[in-house]
């Protein structure tokens, strides 16, 4: 790296303290974080001695020497941030899931193509050497094909609440499942075929969520054919009883001739992963690492080569797809071709 830029994270949640040391971990300088709430802002900037705080982030913007937006919003706020800061000449780092709507996906990509700058989406975990991992062993025939892959998100109702808002982060099969389905489509090394989905609203009665005017479906079980002939599975649940034990199972992949489980795109502590080959088992550890310093240092390196960054609007574009294709399938009955 021989170019240290200048970052302005917009957002102070927990998103947003990933990102400020991610940034500072990748090299380069956090020079603003803006958050409406000052008190979580300021806290975050002094914790990683940030100079300047703000309450707007059109006034982060004014900053004529910022060179990257961090975009650690709620995601309603992803295209009309995405578009102020492209005009503004910046290049925007934007966090996962791409946008409420393709609308307003396709006025984001407008806004950056305008602009002449760079932008780059968060889907770290895709980056976890788990993933590549179990992508290396598919490509030796370890496992044989066709191939199934099983993935759970199980929890209760998230504290952070805004979640479950239909009209804002739309629940877990637009929030979350974009990280299975993304890491579905690197390791099967193709494209999905079809999609079917069936679910619900388990948090229904719960008094912390009741003031939303429409509930995001927050449970579900959703099944992807891929060209390959491989399928993807998943269950999902946001909605499980207040202090539950009940866990999900680790990420499994199985085929013909073997098969691995572990948390595949799991990081921040050493995870392990069981490989199973014929009768044949073997733990395989995986060590910790920082995705968000990875995918930023990528994401920055980009564009000091005047490439296009390695995930962008062409992956957020397909994840947000999948997503929006879960919740039709769930409110239609219908099997969605793609």
């Amino acid at each position: 790296m021989s170019k240290r830029y200048r970052i302005a994270v917009i957002g102070a949640g927990d998103m947003a303290g990933n990102h400020v040391r991610g940034w500072i971990a990748a090299g380069h300088h956090v020079v603003s974080v803006t958050d409406i709430d000052q008190a979580r802002a300021k806290e975050l900037a002094e914790r990683y001695n940030v100079p300047n705080v703000y309450a707007d982030h059109h006034e982060a913007l004014e900053d004529a020497t910022v060179d990257i937006v961090s975009v650690c919003l709620p995601l309603k706020f992803h295209a009309p941030v995405t578009v102020d800061a492209a005009a503004k000449g910046k290049h925007v780092f934007c966090e996962k899931p791409l946008a409420s709507s393709l609308a307003d996906a396709e006025k984001m990509e407008e806004a950056i193509r305008k602009a002449g700058v760079q932008f780059g989406i968060g889907f770290q975990r895709n980056f976890a050497k788990g993933v590549s991992t179990v992508k290396q062993w598919v490509e030796e025939g370890k496992f044989g094909r066709p191939l199934v892959f099983n993935s759970d998100l199980l929890q209760e109702v998230r504290p952070k609440v805004a979640m479950h808002d239909k009209n804002g982060n739309k629940g877990p099969f637009v929030d979350a499942c974009c990280h299975y389905f993304y890491m579905w489509n690197t390791v099967f090394q193709s494209q999905p075929k079809r999609l079917y989905a069936r679910g619900g609203i388990l948090g229904k009665d719960r008094p912390e969520i009741a003031h939303f005017k429409e509930l995001a479906i927050d449970t579900g079980v959703v099944i992807v054919e891929y060209e390959s002939g491989d399928i993807g599975t998943m269950t999902v649940s946001w909605g499980l009883a207040k202090g539950t034990q009940l866990r999900g199972h680790a990420d499994r992949i199985m085929g013909p001739c073997g098969g691995a489980e572990g948390g595949f795109n799991h990081f921040g502590s050493d995870i392990h992963i069981d490989l199973f080959v014929g009768d044949n088992k073997e733990s395989v550890v995986i060590e910790k690492e920082d995705l968000f310093e990875t995918e930023l240092k990528l994401f920055a390196d980009a564009i000091e080569k005047g490439e296009q960054a390695p995930v962008g609007f062409t992956q957020g574009k397909e994840m947000l797809r999948m997503s929006l294709a879960v919740l039709e399938s769930i409110e239609t009955g219908n099997i969605i071709e793609f």
